[in-house]
Formats: structure tokens, C-alpha cells, sequence
């Protein structure tokens, strides 16, 4: 019941904020219907962070991977005093960490150092990100169409529920997820400022370098940003081979810079492990990862889920528009983000829905010119009642979505067993301390000062080996720690 009031009060005050940006937005006050925007999303992306336990999938390898990248920056680890056997290919038992790039964690890592090695410290980067997120929707709206525009899809990304699982860790790819999508959308945001007939090299450099962290961030799927950029780039009234060579070379070496020097680094310190990521990244197009199949039409599917149903109604008036619309080069880069990604990745046996978080923004653009145009030019035809209905769903479907994925009237799920062990048990653990037997042993390292930590109980002889080194060795049965 508490839960339920709490939630009622939340819908209220988010509701109240939304209200406030739309009247702000009818008087052309553009800067503070932003503002309120900006300032639902962060709440909304609070909210969501404040889960007290580190996620199964994937944030808990990610928060320990940051924790020992503050040690050494350029080496990832995940278990950093392996004193069991391991294989650098199994990404959940590896030493060195390469299943994501470092970027990300760069990021997270460096949060930590800052706030303390807690929750809020691991979720801060991915809280700031999403807010920029919704800020760099609007001012892409903005250059495309107009300011309504740009804060109405604002609007949409802010309130979006599964990008805001992404910042409360709570799906997979979470953290990296969300730095990706920002580093993608960037790319975007300066090809966009080229749109004046007056391309400037400048812009499309930054265009590259943030593909560079786009791919630094999640490999190969960074590209997108260059089918995109050329579809905006062709656009241009004065477009030409030589102005469109120049741009193209620009782009590439700001990304060359960027993402070159770690990737050599990489193959000169850990050549296997990089090897193993960066070239049988095809492995996914035929053979199933963890069980991550799903039919060719999956992703078409997911739209709906993760968008609300009439998503599809909307990008049936964007290949409208793509053929029809004075500036139809805008729908034609629109539909370019959303599509190559969509096909290319449902052609890999291996789905799983964030793969297609990428192009989210594209998606926001789209609803939120959608919902003008037809307001605009249909809301004042003889079907006034269908299009009136349209408009509130439009904006009703993603709310319940959003309410369903932040968990507005749901209890928060069960903790981990870690986060139920009592702290008179923790404090007997140190520096010199290796647990054995614990599912949870990705926390254990992350939240203590343990040397090491499995699931994996080994045999009496090589704990008594580990004894002898001076360490203290213990195993972790029905909540408590039992000396070997």
C-alpha cells in the first residue's frame, strides 16, 4: 500500500513537471520548458538509480572492473588476484576483461576514485549522461525541425523506460549501454551542424572523434555514425565529390586518433584477449551467445515494447515524409539510424534487445515531429476525434511503459544474498582474506577489501596451500564465513 501511495505521488509530481514544460513550450519559452524537461529526466534517472544492490546482468563486472581499473588504468581485470586457474575468454571468471572497451569504465572508474567505491559513485556517470542525452535530442530536433520539435522528443527520451533501466543497471549492457548511445548520438549531433550548406571540417572531426568514443565504448556498432553522417552530408544543396572526400577523411582521422591508440595498445599488451573480442565478433551471425536467440523479426517486435505500439504508425509517416517532405534527406538519415542497425542485427542468431538501443534517439525525433504533424495538419480534419486519440496515445503508451520499467508501483526486487550478511560477519574480512563458495563473489570483491573471491569451492590441498602463503582462507555457507 505504501508502495502504491508513493507511487501515485511520483506519477503526480512528474506529471505536474510535464504540464509545466508543456505551458512553458505554448508561450515560445523554449529555454525553460528545456529546463523542466531536463529536470524530469533527472529525476526520473535518480529514481532508478537509487536500487541499494549492484545488478546480476551486467553491472556488477562492470562496477568491480572499474574498481581495479583505478589501479591501473590501461590493464582491465575483473578477477585482479587470480589464485585460482582461469581462461581470459571466460568473461565471467577471466583475469584480464575485455568482453566491453574501456571507455565506459574509464568513466565509472574515475567516479569512484572521486565519491567512494558505492553505488551512487558506479550509477553518477550514467546519470549524467542520460541527462545530456535528453538535452542533445532537443538541440538535434531543434537543427532538423524546429524547438517544439526537438523538446517534444526531448520529452520522449526523458521519459523513456527502458533507456532509464539502462542508468539503474538494471538490464544488460547498462552502464556501457548508456555511454554508448550518448558517444553515437554526439557523432550525430555535430554531422547535424553541417546541415547549412556551410560544412565545416571542424564539425566533422568531432563527428569522428566521438565515433572513436562510440567505439571505444562498444566496438564495431560506433559505425553507425558514418552511413548517417553521409545521408545528411548528400542532403546539402552544394554537395560535391571533392567537398564530400575532404569530409570523409576528416571523420576518419578523428576517429583514428581516438580509438587507434588503445586498440594498439591492446593488441601489444593482451593480443589473445583482444584477438578473441575484435574477430570473432561474427561468431554471433552463426552460433547463439548465452542462449540469446529469437526470430528474424524479434527486433521489428521489440519496437513496441520498448516504444509503445504505435511506434510503428509513426515511422509509417517518416517513409511518407522520406518521399515527399521538402527536406526529405532529414527523414532518409532518420530512417538510416533506425533501420541498418534494426536488419543487421536481426540477420546474428544471437538477439538481445539493447543491441537496438541505438538508435532510441532516431525513434524520439520521429515521435516527437510525428505528434506535430499530425496536431498540425490533421487534428482540424473530419476524423478530429481519431487524431485527437492518436496524440494522447502517443504520449499515454510510453508513460505506462515508463511507469512498468521504473517500477513506480512494484517493490524493488530481492537483493543478493551478499546484501543480507550481517556486518559483524564482513568485518572479519581483509586484504589477506580469500572466500570460497559464494555466488555473489563479483560483490564480495567490489563492496570489501577480500584478496579473492569464488563460487568454485577447491580442494583442501590448495586451500592449505593458500593458508601457508599467509592468507586467510574461508567459505561462505548458509550466511556466514567458516574458517577452512
Amino acid at each position: 500500500m505504501n508502495q502504491m501511495i508513493a507511487g501515485v505521488c511520483l506519477l503526480i509530481g512528474f506529471g505536474a513537471l510535464a504540464y509545466m514544460a508543456w505551458r512553458f513550450m505554448r508561450q515560445n519559452d523554449f529555454k525553460k520548458a528545456l529546463f523542466i524537461i531536463v529536470l524530469l529526466a533527472l529525476g526520473l534517472r535518480i529514481l532508478a538509480a537509487k536500487d541499494p544492490y549492484l545488478h546480476d546482468w551486467d553491472e556488477r563486472y562492470h562496477a568491480l572492473v572499474a574498481k581495479n581499473l583505478i589501479h591501473h588504468p590501461l590493464q582491465p581485470t575483473l578477477h585482479e588476484h587470480p589464485v585460482l586457474a582461469y581462461n581470459n575468454d571466460n568473461w565471467v571468471g577471466s583475469n584480464i576483461w575485455l568482453a566491453k572497451p574501456s571507455f565506459p569504465l574509464w568513466l565509472m572508474a574515475g567516479s569512484i576514485a572521486t565519491f567512494g567505491n558505492n553505488l551512487i559513485a558506479v550509477r553518477l556517470p550514467s546519470i549524467l549522461l542520460g541527462i545530456m542525452a535528453v538535452w542533445l535530442t532537443y538541440l538535434i530536433g531543434r537543427k532538423l525541425f524546429d524547438e517544439r520539435v526537438g523538446l517534444m522528443a526531448a520529452f520522449f527520451h526523458a521519459i523513456n523506460g527502458t533507456v532509464i533501466e539502462l542508468i539503474g543497471g538494471r538490464i544488460s549492457s547498462d552502464h556501457v549501454e548508456t555511454c554508448f548511445i550518448v558517444m553515437v548520438e554526439l557523432g550525430v549531433y555535430f554531422a547535424v551542424l553541417n546541415l547549412d550548406n556551410q560544412a565545416r571540417l571542424r564539425n566533422t572531426f568531432l563527428a569522428g572523434v566521438f565515433m572513436g568514443l562510440a567505439f571505444l565504448s562498444k566496438w564495431y556498432p560506433a559505425f553507425i555514425v558514418v552511413p548517417i553522417w553521409l545521408s545528411f552530408f548528400s542532403g546539402q544543396e552544394k554537395f560535391s565529390l571533392l567537398s564530400f572526400f575532404k569530409h570523409i577523411l576528416t571523420l576518419l582521422v578523428g576517429f583514428a586518433l581516438v580509438a587507434l591508440p588503445w586498440t594498439f595498445y591492446m593488441f601489444a599488451a593482451y593480443p589473445n584477449e583482444i584477438n578473441t573480442i575484435l574477430f570473432n565478433a561474427l561468431s554471433a551471425y552463426s552460433a547463439t551467445v548465452e542462449s540469446h536467440n529469437a526470430p528474424f523479426y524479434y527486433y521489428f517486435h521489440k519496437l513496441m515494447v520498448m516504444y509503445g505500439e504505435l511506434i510503428y504508425v509513426v515511422i509509417g509517416f517518416a517513409f511518407y515524409a522520406a518521399f515527399s517532405a521538402d527536406k526529405r534527406f532529414v527523414f532518409r538519415g532518420l530512417l538510416v539510424w533506425i533501420f541498418l542497425p534494426l536488419l543487421i542485427f536481426s540477420f546474428a542468431d544471437t538477439k538481445r534487445f539493447t543491441y537496438i538501443l541505438i538508435s532510441a534517439p532516431a525513434l524520439f525525433l520521429l515521435s516527437g515531429w510525428c505528434w506535430f504533424y499530425v496536431r498540425d495538419f490533421y487534428l482540424q480534419s473530419r476524423q478530429k476525434w481519431l487524431s485527437a486519440t492518436f496524440l494522447l496515445a502517443l504520449i499515454t503508451l510510453p508513460v505506462i511503459q515508463m511507469t512498468d520499467r521504473v517500477k513506480l508501483f512494484a517493490s524493488a526486487e530481492s537483493k543478493p544474498a551478499f546484501y543480507n550478511i550481517p556486518p559483524s560477519e564482513l568485518s572479519q574480512l581483509t586484504e589477506k582474506t580469500i572466500v570460497f563458495g559464494t555466488d555473489d563473489y563479483v560483490e564480495m570483491m567490489f563492496h570489501t577489501p577480500v584478496y579473492a573471491a569464488y563460487r568454485e569451492i577447491p580442494s583442501q590441498v590448495e586451500m592449505q596451500a593458500l593458508e601457508q602463503k599467509g592468507y586467510q582462507v574461508l567459505v561462505f555457507q548458509s550466511g556466514r564465513f567458516i574458517s577452512n
